[in-house]
């Protein structure tokens, strides 16, 4: 399935609302508790999280979902593998995540990531919040085709949902 089919497409959005931050939107068909369960489950994770084509694959992923407990998620693409992975400092299931991420290749810059889930009409508003620690940060971020992947990965993540959910 191509990223273009998947319900919601149209409602991703990117922006940079100061000059550490990046925020990502995305309207999800179906009920936060769900969508909160496929973004901290790791037999969920596997299925969406950089899963952007063939080639593409997440050969481990572990969650300590809890405040203070480590996630890592390690990503195989056509040219090798890398990791992300950070801390949870908060959980409010299923309104909200804080958490920190770092990539292997830059182990020295942490990110901040909140991501807020909030009920709209029969389904999830997903806003994710990147607080950078410097300008220059940010726009590598952007520029490393972050927004691209999170797309597809939000296309993978809505399939996910649709066939989690329970039917009518």
């Amino acid at each position: 399935m191509t990223a273009a089919m998947s319900a919601n497409s149209e409602t991703f959005e990117v922006s940079t609302p100061s000059p550490r931050e990046i925020r990502m939107t995305r309207l999800f068909q179906a009920p936060r508790r769900l969508v909160f369960e496929a973004m901290t489950r790791p037999e969920h994770v596997r299925q969406w999280w950089g899963c952007l084509g063939e080639g593409y694959s997440v050969p481990a992923c572990e969650i300590d979902l809890r405040p203070g407990g480590t996630w890592r998620v390690v990503h195989r693409h056509p040219k090798g593998e890398h990791m992300f992975y950070g801390v949870y400092r908060e959980i409010a299931a299923p309104e909200r995540l804080v958490y920190t991420e770092t990539f292997d290749q830059f182990p020295d810059t942490e990110l901040v990531v909140t991501a807020a889930f909030a009920e709209e009409g029969r389904g999830t508003r997903l806003t994710v919040t990147v607080i950078c620690p410097s300008e220059p940060v940010r726009d590598g971020v952007i520029q490393s085709g972050m927004a691209r992947g999170a797309a597809t990965g939000y296309d993978r993540l809505e399939d996910l949902v649709a066939r989690l959910a329970p039917g009518p």
